[in-house]
């Protein structure tokens, strides 16, 4: 059983998802909003975890282009972070530099202190979106040395020095499945709140991994401009989305506006492996992890890490790790 609402009016939907989790409204069980028929298809589930983490999917189907208008204040600074599985979506800010795209295969995180702005949806357009809400004190993220690790504009925004934050990556296959795990998930009752929480904190954790390693390589010294330390990035999240049909090192370099020999060069430099050394290193990495998912199979993973064939990925993960991935699940499971 769960408790279904059905909203006259789509501003007053979003305007209710915007309010914060307080410990009298915590349940085993999500609040399902359903998308009245005259607008589409769908529905929005949140699951209130904890006093200040929240979690909410949207799947969500909009015959026609839908603007909702978002203009109240935001209680207490909270971080989101999105992970888009399907469509896109994107939210408009008071100024014109301000728009954010959630877009397919891509993770976004974001610190905002108030909510001016609108959430624009195109028509005929699924969306299926997981979207994290944690209050900073709720990870202990307010102080000390995990604090100081962030990016400055983060922190300035955590701090309510700015008024917002953005910053957006590419969704790896670790969080692909973590997401899969959480939306699929086998459990009932408060084991299933339990459940969800835990894939919460993990996508947390796996979000700041990554952003944390980012920010590791832009502090770096060489002897690369800025815009070309960001563009070496950007082939790096290129990379990552498409882990299981990579571009070539041509096309590559097209889409980030370098050519090949300072892609390759710039690339080493950031990462201190060639282009297609990280994309092995990498794949290698997310395979460790995924393995030890308790539903997991060779051929999964393989596919899962862009190898059409499992052989083939066996003799790769054997040749990284001196074990073979069966032996390697087996070991420590």
């Amino acid at each position: 059983m769960v408790l279904r609402h059905v909203f006259p009016k789509i501003r007053d939907l979003f305007e209710e998802l915007d309010q914060p989790s307080n410990a009298d409204c915590l349940g085993q069980r999500p609040d399902i909003f359903t998308l009245p028929d005259k607008f589409g298809k769908g529905s929005i589930q949140r699951w209130h975890l904890r006093p200040g983490l929240d979690l909410i999917i949207n799947n969500l189907n909009f015959r026609d282009q839908i603007v909702i208008e978002r203009n109240h204040p935001v209680a207490k600074t909270s971080i989101g972070m999105s992970f888009c599985m399907a469509g896109q979506m994107q939210i408009e800010g008071s100024t014109v530099d301000s728009m954010v795209q959630f877009k397919a295969k891509q993770a976004n995180l974001g610190v905002v202190n108030n909510t001016k702005g609108n959430i624009r949806y195109e028509a005929n357009q699924p969306v299926l979106l997981v979207h994290i809400h944690v209050q900073p004190d709720v990870i202990n993220l307010t102080a000390g040395e995990e604090f100081e690790q962030l990016p400055k504009q983060l922190r300035n925004a955590i701090a309510g020095i700015d008024t917002a934050y953005h910053q957006s990556s590419a969704m790896t296959p670790v969080m692909h499945a973590t997401i899969q795990q959480l939306l699929n998930c086998p459990y009932q009752g408060f084991t299933k709140h339990l459940y969800v929480e835990s894939k919460a904190i993990e996508l947390i954790s796996l979000y700041f991994e990554q952003l944390l390693s980012d920010t590791s390589v832009l502090n770096s010294h060489s002897d690369l401009h800025s815009d070309e330390r960001d563009r070496i990035i950007y082939a790096r999240d290129i990379l990552l989305a498409q882990v299981a049909q990579p571009p070539t090192l041509l096309e590559l370099s097209r889409q980030v506006g370098l050519n090949d020999r300072k892609l390759k060069q710039g690339f080493r430099q950031v990462f201190g492996t060639t282009v297609f050394g990280y994309l092995r290193n990498y794949r290698m990495q997310q395979a460790q992890q995924l393995l030890l998912s308790s539903n997991s199979t060779i051929a999964g993973v393989a596919q899962a890490v862009g190898y059409r064939n499992p052989e083939a990925f066996s003799v790769a993960f054997r040749r990284a790790f001196a074990i073979s991935p069966k032996a390697y699940q087996l070991e420590r499971r």
